[in-house]
């Protein structure tokens, strides 16, 4: 699992993450059908066939008010472009999460099986424009032939979409991470980070304050940042939100934009630029990335912007 990932999946594998997301997320008339204090999570590694894992999942359980069991999958979609053929991967993890719950004993032999509802949480910057069920996707049969075709489709949570709407639910933590997310700069980061924390400072598990540090340290930052400005050697949440006020109100902060109008300026603008988007098509930035980036000539910066549009790979966008 890339380094990226895991960070991602830490956040939103926390029950506390999950419930939030739920209560602010869900259509209201579903939230009063779960009692999310049953929340849980179930192992997620879910085995094919052929012995492949595929960790793109969370499976989790929650009770519902007439005493039924909701099992519900979170998909967790990070690139930028999102995946036209999600369908199909909705499709084949909810058949592996029937396999795991029938394997596991979750469920009895030849008893009905449980509702799986499949979740996508999206965080790209464009909005989701794929289809959200397979039938969509699949050339046109027959009547007769309909009944015998797969169709399903999810529910999908696109971040952006829900931070432009500006409906997000207030004091939710979900909602918060959303914002933070899709944040307009360095100054407004700053001011989610400090409304965050003292979200969580009210909150008795450390366990989440620590998480969500790491992801704002090793996720969050490296896109919000310009590209001149080291990292935090710090995951503390606390100490890397002083740093984000500190650095903003900071006369050299101010200097750099004053500077904007100069050649050299520019090319670090563009060069910050780039990181960003980098940052947030592929994940976080490696050092070595960085260092490439801010010894680039204005030449180079300008060819690897337009690679960027079709890159595959980090590599792709560095090619000649």
């Amino acid at each position: 699992m890339r380094h990226h990932d895991r960070h991602y999946r830490q956040l939103f594998g926390h029950p506390d993450v999950v419930r939030a997301l739920l209560q602010g997320m869900l259509p209201p008339e579903w939230v009063a059908l779960l009692d999310l204090d049953t929340l849980l999570p179930l192992p997620s590694d879910h085995v094919s066939s052929a012995q492949q894992a595929r960790q793109g999942d969370l499976l989790w359980t929650v009770r519902r008010t007439d005493s039924e069991v909701l099992y519900f999958m979170l998909l967790l979609e990070h690139q930028a472009r999102g995946d036209w053929l999600m369908p199909v991967r909705v499709l084949s993890y909810t058949g592996l999460g029937y396999e795991t719950l029938v394997r596991r004993k979750l469920t009895p032999p030849g008893n009905p099986l449980p509702a799986i509802l499949p979740i996508v949480l999206y965080s790209g910057l464009k909005p989701w424009k794929h289809a959200q069920d397979i039938a969509s996707l699949l050339q046109p049969v027959s009547a007769s032939l309909r009944p015998f075709q797969p169709t399903m489709q999810y529910l999908l949570i696109d971040e952006g979409k829900w931070v432009r709407s500006g409906h997000l639910p207030e004091d939710n933590l979900a909602a918060q991470l959303f914002k933070l997310e899709h944040n307009q700069g360095i100054e407004h980061t700053g001011r989610l980070l400090q409304t965050l924390t003292q979200q969580l400072a009210s909150e008795p598990n450390r366990e989440l304050y620590r998480i969500v540090g790491q992801w704002v340290r090793h996720i969050l930052l490296p896109r919000a940042l310009p590209r001149h400005i080291p990292l935090p050697d710090s995951e503390d949440l606390k100490e890397i939100t002083a740093m984000t006020t500190t650095l903003h109100h900071s006369r050299d902060w101010t200097l750099k934009y004053r500077l904007e109008g100069k050649q050299e300026g520019r090319q670090d603008g563009q060069a910050d630029l780039l990181a960003r988007l980098i940052a947030r098509k592929f994940g976080a930035l490696p050092d070595t990335d960085r260092k490439r980036l801010a010894s680039a000539t204005s030449t180079q910066l300008e060819a690897w912007s337009l690679n960027i549009l079709d890159a595959e790979r980090i590599e792709d966008v560095f090619r000649d």
